[in-house]
């Protein structure tokens, strides 16, 4: 699935685009999922629905392992960072912001990543929801809870 801004119901204005590719074999789902200048994720989801529409999620294909959208896991926490009075003092540095970004993933989609209505059903309903053409993907982030991107999932038979 080509993931974008504009797939996602209402359209959002974003530089992110990705691409998500799902590859079914006997009874499981492998995922690589790539995404490029979107905002920080909170989840990636397979829901069911046709293109212009919103539906139901079905799948959790990726959630930060912590749940606050880190994907580095555990790094230091606040309190246990140095004080801004303690740090040396640099007056030559102005402040700089990273605008673009980008983030892979791979793995594979089990019973326990079911979800919503497909919640206790097993892989292979997944695999003939996904066969359907009524599914697509979404990119949920901190900026755009609702989805920043978006895209139909079609089956590719070469």
């Amino acid at each position: 699935a080509t993931l974008s801004g504009k797939e996602v119901v209402p359209p959002v204005e974003t530089g992110g685009n990705g691409m998500a590719n799902f590859e079914v074999s006997d009874n499981s789902i492998s995922y690589q999922l790539n995404v490029l200048n979107a905002g920080k994720i909170t989840s990636v989801e397979i829901h069911k629905g046709a293109a212009g529409t919103n539906g139901e999620a079905i799948a959790i294909v990726f959630k930060p392992k912590d749940g606050s959208g880190n994907l580095l896991g555990n790094l230091p926490k606040i309190g246990d960072l140095p004080k801004i009075s303690d740090l040396p003092k640099f007056s030559d540095i102005s402040s700089t912001t990273q605008k673009s970004s980008s983030f892979s993933a791979s793995g594979n989609i089990n019973e326990s990543s079911l979800t919503g209505p497909m919640k206790g059903k097993t892989i292979s309903d997944l695999i003939s929801a996904l066969q359907s053409g009524e599914t697509y993907v979404v990119v949920h982030t901190e900026d755009h809870p609702k989805g920043e991107l978006r895209g139909q999932i079609t089956e590719n038979t070469s």
